[in-house]
């Protein structure tokens, strides 16, 4: 592929990006801490990742420009031709879009600083998983009332509450946290704190002390 078809596909990349950054913006900037469910709590990483591959396009693009430029080799005695003409072109179409591509990086610059300013718990950590499995899952269970309070304290992870049978031993969490994850369970409650296929199950002594759990997903 040559230099000004990179160049295309670079720049029509960097402004999909861009389109999908200004979207969860728009959705998320508005939000209050305690209103974040767990879809927006992925959409918020997730534009830390975005905010980092729309920067690296763009440098991508200054690299490919500066190869544009150096292509172009005029002395003073020579004749401009057709070809070197095309590059001269070629190379002030992609100046003059990378002034508009430089405010576009502008626009997102702001946008990423609000969203890191306003929510930054959020923003750079991976979320967890924090699984509680127990055959009650009523609010006065008091390992309920434990999740809902590190919940609270730490709304940047997703939690969740499962209720199940006694004589459960696995469970396959495909529909729970949207990975071919298997847990096996040897007792209720049990506590799973899950990162991407990390599973550490959590020993009921500590499930018991608030404060050795949080430790573990600080």
């Amino acid at each position: 592929m040559n230099i000004n078809n990179s160049l295309i596909k670079k720049i029509d990349n960097l402004v999909s990006m861009s389109k999908e950054f200004d979207e969860n913006f728009k959705k998320i900037i508005g939000l209050q801490t305690d209103k974040i469910d767990e879809n927006n709590v992925d959409d918020i990483y997730r534009m830390t990742s975005t905010y980092i591959l729309i920067r690296s396009e763009h440098g991508s693009i200054l690299l490919l420009i500066d190869k544009v430029k150096n292509l172009i080799n005029i002395s003073e005695k020579e004749e401009i031709d057709d070809e070197i003409t095309n590059k001269l072109y070629n190379y002030s179409t992609f100046t003059s879009i990378l002034s508009n591509i430089n405010d576009l990086i502008n626009n997102i610059d702001y946008q990423y600083k609000k969203i890191a300013l306003k929510y930054p718990k959020f923003i750079n950590k991976k979320p967890l998983f924090i699984i509680l499995f127990t055959d009650d899952i009523s609010k006065s269970n008091k390992y309920v009332e434990l999740i809902d309070k590190i919940k609270d304290q730490y709304p940047e992870n997703k939690y969740k509450v499962i209720q199940v049978e006694k004589t459960v031993k696995k469970i396959k969490c495909d529909e729970i946290i949207g990975c071919k994850i298997t847990i096996k369970i040897n007792s209720l409650p049990s506590l799973f704190i899950i990162n991407d296929d990390n599973i550490t199950e959590i020993p009921i002594e500590i499930i018991k002390d608030p404060e050795a759990i949080t430790n573990l997903i600080k």
